[in-house]
């Protein structure tokens, strides 16, 4: 079978061909090179300006923490407030990195730039080729329009999965650098790292999941700036959608949703919590899990993926 056969219909290229030809054009475009190669660099800064950030040094720390505390007191006996338990510790900012407590924070910050980068990433990867008109002649080459959808796909979501663990595994030994120069690395057990690595793993996932929505939206509208506007207006306009809809409603939108994946804490029962206010709090309140949240993802992913690759495979592409 030569080309022409292809390009008429009579046979399709066969899958690894397709796979080395899908992965050359997704990473071919200049503006992905630049990003594929800055991201590291960025996740390396961010990793490493934590010993610029922090101290050793909790003398001046304990000092304005004391002077705070005696501002507390001197303000609760004018006022006649009471103190209950609150001591100096209570406005005491430590300096040090604690690598059992902020790392978790530190990896979720990374893990959230990579989501909405891989979202860009599949959106841009969907549309450049509708774009350039240049589909017309992948799917004459490739009759098998569901193969090729389903193989950009999750090349899409394997590359954004690829690159978020290399940033992962830059980003841990950086934190224990700045841990171990500019604070502590006590009580890094093996339960420490079982709820990190999970965190870890779980993020790898949701950037994948969310590299597909991006691909699988623009694949829909055949128009990445018609992507880009409805994932922004979504972003806009999800608190107006979701807010005040029910305790439980109101944290599937996709901020509440990406919290729950990537909490490192224990899900406690509202009756148990004594939070107030905030994304965590709510999250916390109505009991979502990192379960919860996949299957809240999943609910947004689906019905797009499975109508764009209706639209791919039943519809003209002129």
């Amino acid at each position: 079978m030569n080309a022409v056969d292809q390009v008429r219909g009579f046979g399709a290229p066969p899958w690894r061909r397709l796979v080395r030809a899908e992965l050359h054009r997704l990473t071919a475009p200049p503006a992905v090179r630049r990003v594929a190669a800055g991201l590291p660099l960025l996740v390396l800064a961010f990793g490493l300006s934590k010993l610029f950030t922090h101290s050793p040094d909790t003398g001046p720390a304990l000092r304005e923490a004391d002077a705070r505390y005696q501002e507390f007191i001197e303000q609760a006996a004018r006022t006649g407030m009471p103190t209950g338990s609150i001591g100096p510790d209570s406005f005491f900012d430590d300096p040090r990195y604690l690598m059992e407590s902020l790392s978790f924070g530190d990896l979720r910050t990374v893990l959230l730039g990579l989501c909405a980068a891989a979202t860009v990433f599949g959106i841009v990867s969907g549309g450049a080729d509708w774009a350039s008109r240049v589909m017309l002649t992948l799917t004459a080459a490739e009759p098998g329009r569901a193969r090729l959808f389903l193989t950009r796909g999750v090349l899409v979501g394997s590359l954004s999965m690829a690159a978020t663990a290399l940033c992962g595994l830059l980003l841990v030994p950086c934190l224990l650098l700045a841990a171990h120069l500019r604070g502590s690395t006590g009580g890094l057990d093996a339960a420490y790292w079982a709820v990190l690595v999970s965190q870890f793993l779980r993020g790898i996932v949701l950037v994948g999941l969310l590299a597909l929505l991006g691909y699988s939206l623009t694949v829909l509208t055949r128009h990445v700036p018609a992507a880009l506007a409805i994932a922004f207006l979504y972003l806009a306009g999800a608190g107006r959608v979701f807010g005040g809809r029910g305790p439980r409603l109101a944290e599937y939108d996709m901020d509440g949703l990406t919290f729950a994946v990537l909490n490192e804490k224990p899900v406690i029962p509202m009756a148990e919590s004594d939070c107030i206010s905030g994304p965590g709090c709510a999250a916390t309140h109505v009991d979502l899990t990192a379960f919860d949240g996949f299957t809240g993802i999943l609910l947004y992913l689906l019905p797009v993926l499975i109508l764009a690759l209706w639209r791919s495979t039943r519809t003209d592409v002129g």
